[in-house]
């Protein structure tokens, strides 16, 4: 089994998790928030979003995990907004105190139904899967990190295509073409995050309680067209 196989274990099962946590989230957050009569159709259709999205999320993970580069995957999303774009974060790396590599992560946001009548936004952040509301920001999973004492490796997905925004009043076709996987080896190698508070909180609850690690950066890189 290769390496890429063996870290995407966690993967797999963070899908499953996200699925479950955005729909347990989604249902309590309806049930506070919608009237009595509208509550099992709003459920439904966040429910719905929520699948769909963890399989978009799974389709991109797929591709690294067991995928060679030129591979493609595509997922249907219900009609809504969908973004494709950089992170706000930065990813620094330090090897012996010097500046030694920055990564920018790419995001991926999707608004499900009409813009008068979100209610909730999902994205892939740095790796990382988001549901935002208008009261709360929650990360749902965290960035892809494997992470053994001071040994860690960091899986960073980056954005090889121009940024997109599209709208449509009927489904959304998201493909995802598999460029490439780059691996950059650092010892001795410490961590930062710029531009996002709550992506380095995210880090740093993954990577422990090491000061300096052997480190390796793990750089997926996508092509992404929405239809």
């Amino acid at each position: 089994m290769s390496s890429y196989a063996d870290d995407g274990i966690s993967e797999v099962v963070g899908f499953i998790c996200i699925l479950v946590l955005i729909t347990v989230v989604l249902a309590v957050w309806a049930a506070g928030s919608a009237p009595a009569g509208e509550l099992w159709e709003d459920q439904i259709s966040d429910e719905t979003a929520a699948v769909q999205f963890s399989d978009m999320k799974l389709a991109m993970d797929l591709l690294w995990i067991t995928g060679d580069p030129g591979d493609i995957r595509s997922v249907i999303l219900d009609a809504g907004s969908f973004s494709v774009g950089t992170s706000d974060a930065v990813i620094h790396v330090s090897r012996n105190d010097t500046a030694a590599a920055s990564y920018t992560p790419l995001k991926l946001v999707y608004l499900p139904g009409p813009a008068a009548t979100n209610r909730f936004a999902l994205a892939v952040d740095s790796g990382a899967v988001i549901q935002m509301t208008r009261e709360t920001t929650l990360m749902l999973l965290p960035p892809s990190v494997v992470a053994d004492r001071d040994t860690v490796c960091i899986t960073v997905p980056v954005l090889t295509s121009p940024s997109v925004e599209i709208v449509k009043a009927y489904p959304l076709a998201v493909t995802f073409y598999l460029q490439n996987i780059r691996e950059n080896r650092f010892d001795n190698a410490t961590i930062s995050v710029t531009g996002d508070p709550l992506l380095w909180n995210a880090l740093s609850r993954e990577l422990g309680d090491a000061v300096r690690y052997n480190l390796t950066v793990r750089e997926v890189l996508y092509r992404i067209e929405v239809a």
